[in-house]
């Protein structure tokens, strides 16, 4: 198998895997040794999900102690994806990609990416809606590094995710431009140092 080809396999299984609670464990286990309970930006987050569908994967997921998946206003998300071959440029690209493409099809998709020594921010918007009608607006950020974790090469992915429905859009989108640096700052500085014992 040619390296381009496993690069695009890993990366294929870690795009796969995210977001896909249908297959998520029905005991929250903290695999990742990061704890039961992150802060960001004032906000305590708990420990709500976590998947390991298969062995070089490992997703996490942190929400407000009343907010549920289905409806959340924040959440708070760490991944990490060992390879030696996939790397942080590799992942950062394809993420791109994605956004390009549903760009084609989410009027209100749109992104930044910033670099600073290997580590990468993509700053993005997309929406949800139905006939036309825009009912929820969701801006993340990423945060992308490479790591070593126990020996073993990996990319590491925090990020930080909010969530506005309905009437709350449109003054959730006013407050967005003072909002996302001070986000960008508090992920940035955040050393969340993941261990697998």
């Amino acid at each position: 198998m040619t390296t381009k080809l496993t690069r695009r396999l890993s990366l294929l299984i870690m795009l796969l895997t995210v977001g896909f609670s249908a297959i998520a464990q029905d005991q929250v286990i903290d695999y990742l040794h990061v704890g039961k309970n992150i802060k960001f930006m004032g906000t305590k987050f708990e420990l709500k999900w976590c998947s390991h569908p298969i062995e070089p994967y490992y997703l996490q997921e942190w929400l407000p102690r009343n907010e549920t998946f289905d409806n959340y206003e924040q959440m708070f998300t760490v991944s990490l994806a060992f390879s030696e071959e996939l790397s942080v440029e590799f992942a950062v690209e394809a993420k791109v990609q994605e956004l390009q493409e549903r760009a084609k099809t989410d009027s209100c998709c749109f992104y930044d990416v910033y670099e600073n020594n290997g580590e990468y921010m993509i700053d993005f918007i997309v929406s949800d809606g139905a006939g036309g009608v825009i009912n929820m607006v969701e801006a993340d950020i990423h945060h992308y590094k490479p790591v070593v974790v126990d020996g073993k090469k990996a990319v590491q992915l925090n990020f930080y995710s909010r969530r506005a429905y309905g009437d709350d859009i449109e003054p959730f989108l006013k407050t967005l431009k003072q909002e996302k640096p001070r986000w960008i700052e508090e992920l940035t500085k955040m050393n969340i140092v993941c261990k697998m014992k």
